[in-house]
C-alpha cells in the first residue's frame, strides 16, 4: 500500500494554489486523461471506507483527502440508461464512452443496432493517444468495454477480447479464459496473437514487466481477480496476483512516454460484486484497494500535472450504510470495528457452509438449538468473520442454504446473500436495502487541467464531449430518445446470467 499522506497530496497542488482551479482549467489543456471507476459504489461506501482505512491503515482514504483540497472539482452524474432509471455497468460506461444512452446489457450499440464509436478508438485515431485499461474484473467486462469496444451483447466477452488487439496498448486484469485457445469458443489462441503483435503477455505477477513504450496484456485469473480480502489471506494469491495499485503503476509506467499522451481507464470492479453479495468486509477492502490506485495516480500527477483525472462510480449498489447500534447509538463504533476481523469473503464463507443437501430435514418449525448443523455453522462464522452468531442466526443461515427463499418479506434479501448480510449486519452494524443496483447520483471528483468541466450535476452522457475536448477533438455519436427507443423494447439484449453486472 502506498504511504500517501496529506502533505504529499497538498504539495502536488501547491504550485497552482494562486489561481482558482476553474480558471486554471480554462487556460491549460491536458496531455493525458485518467478515468477511474469505483464500480457499484453507493453514497454510504466512501465514508465507511474512510473510517475503515483509519481503523486498519492508521490513515484516512486518499479519495476523502482529495475532497478536502481547494483545487479539486466535485460533482455528480445522473447515470440512468435509455430503458431504465437503474443502469447496468455496460450502459453506464457506454454513456461516458459514446455520449449516448443505450439499453442495459449492450455496449455502444443503440436499440436499432446502430453502432457508435467509443472514446478510446477516437482518442487513438484522432488524437494519436495510447490506450490503457486496468480492472479487477475480466478485462472484457462491461466497464472497460464501454470505452474500447462495441458489442450488441455485453456477455459476448470472447468477441470483445478480439477488439483490444493492436488497439488497447495496456490491458491488465482478469479474464484469462477469453484469450486462451482451450477455453475460447472458437479455439483461437488470442493471447498468442497478442504476443506475436509485440505485447508482453503475463499470467502471474512476477511475469508483469512494464516499461516505457511497452504493450502489455496481463491476465491474472480465469474470471474476475480475487477479492482483496481473500487475497490478503492467501500467500499464493499475493505472489501471483498484482494489486489494482500495482497494475495501475505498471500501466502508467508503460504509457507515460507516449508522444501525444494517453487515455487510461482504471476500474475497481469487485466493490460492485461485494455489494451485490451484501458483504461489507469484502466491499471495504476492495474500496481500499481502489483507494490505493488513486494514491498511485496522485503520485504520478505530482510529476505529470498535465494529466486530467476523473474519479467516479457508474451506479450505486444495494445502498449499504452504517446504522445506529445500541442506546443513543453508542455501540455503532464498536460494531463497525468487527468488520476488520473478517478473514475471507462471503464467496468463501458460502463454500464452507456447504450445499442444500447438507441441510435436509430442516424446517421453519425446527427449534434453533435442535437444527442439525447449528454448531458447525456457528464455528464457520467464528472462523471466517471473527465473532460468534447465536442459535437463531445459525438456523436462518441453514434455512437459507437449504431453501434459499421464504425467509423474509424483502424479496431482494430473501436469499443466501441477503440473509448473510442481515446476520453479519446484526454484529457489524452495516445494513443493506437489497442486492441490486440503485438509481442514485454518483459522486465525481476531478483534478488537473479541464477538471472544472466536471463540476455540478451532469447527465452521464455529458462526460463524452468533455472527455473528447480534453483529448483534443470533438465528435458526436448518433443517439436515440426514449420514445423512439421504446419501439425497440422487444429487441433489448438479454443476459446469459443475472450476475449483478
Amino acid at each position: 500500500m502506498p504511504n500517501m499522506n496529506r502533505r504529499q497530496i497538498f504539495r502536488w497542488s501547491a504550485a497552482s494554489a494562486a489561481a482558482p482551479a476553474f480558471l486554471q482549467a480554462q487556460t491549460r489543456e491536458p496531455r493525458s486523461v485518467i478515468f477511474m471507476v469505483s464500480d457499484g459504489m453507493s453514497a454510504g461506501v466512501l465514508p465507511m471506507a474512510d473510517a475503515f482505512s483509519k481503523l486498519v491503515r492508521g490513515k484516512g482514504a486518499v479519495w476523502s483527502d482529495l475532497l478536502r483540497r481547494p483545487d479539486v472539482t466535485r460533482g455528480f452524474f445522473d447515470m440512468a440508461s435509455l430503458n431504465s432509471m437503474v443502469t447496468d455497468s455496460s450502459a453506464a460506461s457506454s454513456s461516458w464512452g459514446s455520449g449516448s444512452r443505450i439499453f442495459n446489457a449492450a455496449v455502444n450499440v443503440l436499440p436499432d443496432g446502430t453502432k457508435m464509436v467509443p472514446v478510446g478508438l477516437l482518442a487513438r485515431d484522432r488524437a494519436k493517444k495510447r490506450l490503457g485499461l486496468v480492472t479487477t474484473a475480466t478485462v472484457t467486462h462491461a466497464t472497460p468495454a464501454g470505452f474500447f469496444a462495441v458489442s450488441p451483447r455485453r456477455d459476448d466477452e470472447d468477441f470483445i477480447a478480439t477488439q483490444y488487439l493492436d488497439t488497447v496498448d495496456v490491458v491488465l486484469g482478469g479474464g484469462r479464459k477469453f484469450f486462451q485457445a482451450g477455453k475460447r469458443k472458437d479455439k483461437r489462441d488470442l493471447a498468442g496473437d497478442f504476443r506475436k503483435s509485440g505485447y508482453g503477455v503475463s499470467f502471474a505477477k512476477g511475469e508483469l514487466k512494464p516499461g516505457p513504450g511497452r504493450k502489455l496484456l496481463g491476465l491474472y485469473d480465469d474470471g474476475h481477480v480475487p477479492y482483496t480480502l481473500d487475497w490478503r489471506e492467501d500467500k499464493k494469491l499475493q505472489s501471483n496476483v498484482p494489486t489494482l495499485a500495482e497494475m495501475t503503476r505498471a500501466a502508467l509506467e508503460s504509457l507515460d512516454d507516449a508522444p501525444n499522451g494517453f487515455l487510461l481507464q482504471v476500474e475497481g470492479a469487485r466493490i460492485d460484486h461485494a455489494a451485490h453479495a451484501n458483504d461489507a468486509a469484502a466491499m471495504l477492502w476492495d474500496q481500499l484497494a481502489f483507494d490505493d490506485a488513486i494514491g498511485a495516480v496522485v503520485e504520478y500527477c505530482e510529476k505529470r500535472p498535465d494529466t486530467l483525472v476523473v474519479i467516479t462510480s457508474d451506479h450505486g449498489n444495494s445502498n449499504p450504510g452504517l446504522f445506529g447500534v445500541g442506546k443513543e447509538y453508542e455501540l455503532s463504533n464498536t460494531a463497525f470495528r468487527t468488520i476488520a476481523k473478517a478473514k475471507y469473503s462471503f464467496t468463501q464463507l458460502s463454500k464452507e457452509l456447504g450445499s442444500a443437501t447438507d441441510y435436509k430435514g430442516l424446517t421453519v418449525e425446527t427449534k434453533a438449538s435442535a437444527a442439525p448443523r447449528t454448531g458447525f455453522v456457528k464455528q464457520v462464522f467464528l472462523d471466517s468473520m471473527g465473532f460468534e452468531i447465536n442459535d437463531e442466526e445459525a438456523k436462518i443461515v441453514q434455512l437459507a442454504v437449504g431453501r434459499g427463499r421464504l425467509l423474509c418479506a424483502n424479496r431482494q434479501l430473501d436469499n443466501l446473500p441477503g440473509v448473510l448480510g442481515q446476520v453479519v449486519g446484526n454484529h457489524n452494524g452495516v445494513g443493506w436495502v437489497g442486492t441490486t443496483h440503485t438509481a442514485d447520483y454518483t459522486l465525481t471528483t476531478s483534478f488537473g487541467p479541464g477538471a472544472g468541466a466536471f463540476s455540478g450535476l451532469l447527465r452521464n452522457v455529458d462526460a463524452f464531449p468533455r472527455l473528447t475536448r480534453a483529448l483534443g477533438f470533438e465528435y458526436v455519436n448518433p443517439s436515440m430518445d426514449p420514445e423512439k427507443a421504446s419501439k425497440f423494447a422487444a429487441l433489448a439484449p438479454s443476459r446469459d446470467r443475472a450476475d449483478w453486472a
